[in-house]
């Protein structure tokens, strides 16, 4: 049975995700704002959640009709039929986003509604309610309302698809995974060449990137998904989905680089390399960017230097322009992207960008700029 999915994601990928889908298999892709819908089987969407390297969770929607007033949205939840997805032994929880509709006043009250409808629906043909769980639910129930259109869907993913499992330290990432894989991707990097994050930081693009160049499934090391507690979930299938996620995997001789100024942040990263499985491809070192030699035989630089948020003025400017002055000087053959929030970062960097993008590293708003870096490479005017 083919059903309509949707795949939630950071602005700027859309382009990306679409194309993962595409790649998989997935029918009638539609680029949505920070999403894409898409149709398949229920195979499909096992396969989705396992292989998405730039989706945060899949959705699907069962129902969509216009609410004005909170007895219509309570009236459009409880139509629902929750009883085919999930028992009343199971635990539950709502999170709901509420858009230029003046009906409603937050999205607090919205989940409150959904979740009233729900438990009285299990309670009317039941006579028992299952109970909500906001930290670890079984069952994920997403509402989104704009203006005075509502979608209920339930989340098959669970937890976000970002948490893939390598990452065992508690030391936080200063970039999410499905970010990372999306700038991996937005690049162009073809899986071969070699790939040098100079400020790699606990190690997020270096093991995306590796995952990627050896066909790993991103989320293969993941125990559980949200539809492992739909009532339809098929044991066997998802197993065979998994089992051939595991035979496509291949090995890859590309080499992967990552420096860091801090010792302690390069043992958390050579933990995650070797929880993904990829000691034999990434080396890294307790290295300053400006000390690092680079392969002669030329690469892709992908990094996320630190932002303004962790170093004064002063300190910014004194880093982006030795990371201008080194890429000049050493990286002639190369072409390197760099992800900032810190406002017209370019200017010191003192190079001219070959393309500029705009993404969200959390709430912060940034640039991802590409330099082609040649012998002679004209430097921008700092002005």
């Amino acid at each position: 049975m083919i059903n309509e999915y949707v795949a939630k994601t950071f602005h700027g990928l859309e382009g990306v995700l679409e194309e993962e889908l595409k790649e998989l298999g997935a029918t009638r892709t539609k680029q949505l704002k920070r999403a894409v819908a898409f149709e398949g089987d229920l195979e499909f969407l096992y396969k989705a959640n396992l292989h998405l390297r730039t989706a945060l969770r899949i959705l699907h929607p069962l129902g969509s009709e216009l609410v004005r007033n909170q007895k219509e949205l309570y009236n459009f939840a409880k139509s629902i039929n929750w009883l085919r997805w999930f028992s009343p032994e199971q635990t539950f929880s709502i999170s709901a986003n509420v858009f230029n509709a003046p009906a409603f006043n937050n999205s607090a009250f919205v989940a409150l509604k959904v979740k009233d409808a729900v438990v009285d629906q299990f309670r009317d043909i039941k006579g028992k309610r299952p109970s909500v769980d906001k930290e670890n639910p079984d069952v994920r129930i997403d509402v989104h309302i704009y203006k005075d259109k509502c979608t209920i869907s339930i989340d098959s993913s669970g937890e976000s698809l970002h948490r893939r499992g390598y990452r065992s330290s508690g030391h936080r990432a200063p970039l999410n995974e499905v970010l990372a894989a999306g700038m991996i991707m937005l690049a162009g990097w073809d899986k071969k060449e070699t790939l040098i994050d100079p400020f790699c930081g606990t190690g997020t693009i270096l093991v995306e990137a590796g995952l990627y160049a050896c066909n790993i499934a991103p989320n293969i090391k993941r125990k559980v998904f949200g539809f492992f507690y739909w009532k339809n979930f098929d044991e066997k299938l998802w197993e065979g989905v998994w089992l051939d996620a595991r035979g496509s995997e291949r090995r890859s001789d590309v080499m992967l680089i990552g420096t860091d100024v801090s010792p302690k942040v390069i043992d958390y990263t050579r933990d995650h390399v070797t929880n993904a499985k990829l000691d034999d491809n990434v080396r890294l070192m307790v290295k300053k960017f400006e000390h690092m030699v680079p392969p002669t035989s030329g690469g892709m630089v992908i990094t996320n230097p630190p932002y303004g948020e962790r170093l004064d003025r002063v300190e910014v400017e004194e880093l982006y322009s030795v990371i201008g002055d080194k890429l000049k000087q050493d990286y002639a053959g190369y072409t390197a992207w760099i992800i900032s929030s810190v406002e017209k970062f370019n200017k010191y960097i003192g190079l001219r960008p070959s393309k500029k993008l705009v993404l969200f590293n959390g709430g912060l708003e940034c640039r991802y700029l590409k330099y082609e870096l040649y012998k002679g490479t004209r430097e921008v005017e700092k002005k």
